[in-house]
């Protein structure tokens, strides 16, 4: 009798020791699914990646980053619209984030929306809590630039060259705008700016060649075109390279 009292006293304080241990967290499948998107956005598995944020969304339908994340596989995926659904929802729950607002913007782009991208874009610059100012300002440059308004395209690239003025994607969409405004000195001008410092770019050194046929400055045209036959050779600019100097070749 006493050994089997003793042996129900040893049971009582097992499980009440049990009881009084922790008990284990949920597991967080929403979060368990998004982690693994990310994993498969880093990797460019987009097919993976949108089926995980798929998932996640379901768990936490109204978590702003889950669902401008899902918006970021649409975009890879090239699903536009959805893209645009999915940042819009992320928006309603966080209405002043500037980075979503940002990416929102550079949708708008792919989806040659140029007013909306612009406006947007414009917002996202004014905006103090925004980190990469120069970023949304040269996305609003680019923006003008393809909607037709050239001189609003160049004010924004000067925007950004106050602030940074070795910012080589300004310099270079700058001369872009002052060639397409037929202002071919001006052009001329950033461009060798640019080179300055990005020596090697094919796309700088083409753009000054024409800015320069443009001029009449055959030779150091001929010297900039031959400039990408040589670095290109096999590309698309290298072959109009070559055109180029024939060209200039038959009316020397």
């Amino acid at each position: 009798m006493l050994k089997r009292s003793l042996y129900l006293a040893m049971i009582v304080v097992v499980l009440s020791v049990a009881s009084c241990a922790p008990k284990a967290k949920p597991v967080d499948l929403g979060l368990s699914h998004y982690k693994m998107a990310q994993s498969y956005m880093a990797a460019k598995d987009y097919t993976a990646a949108l089926d995980e944020m798929l998932q996640a969304v379901k768990y936490k339908p109204n978590d702003a980053e889950y669902q401008a994340t899902l918006a970021m596989v649409y975009f890879e995926k090239k699903a536009f619209v959805l893209s645009e659904t999915h940042y819009k929802k992320s928006l309603q729950l966080r209405p002043s984030d500037p980075t979503i607002q940002n990416n929102l913007a550079a949708l708008y782009l792919s989806m040659q929306r140029w007013d909306d991208a612009a406006s947007l874009f414009r917002h996202v610059a004014d905006n103090l809590l925004f980190r990469y100012q120069s970023r949304a300002l040269i996305g609003l440059g680019v923006a003008n630039f393809h909607g037709g308004h050239h001189m609003k395209a160049v004010l924004a690239f000067k925007e950004v060259l106050d602030g940074d003025p070795s910012n080589t994607s300004a310099l270079y969409l700058l001369s872009k705008s002052y060639y397409s405004m037929a202002k071919y000195d001006l052009a001329r001008q950033y461009l060798e700016r640019t080179l300055l410092l990005v020596p090697d770019n094919i796309d700088v050194h083409f753009l000054l060649g024409e800015a320069l046929l443009q001029l009449e400055k055959n030779d150091a045209a001929a010297m900039e075109f031959r400039e990408v036959a040589n670095r290109a050779d096999r590309t698309e600019k290298g072959k109009k390279a070559r055109e180029y100097l024939q060209l200039l070749d038959d009316n020397m």
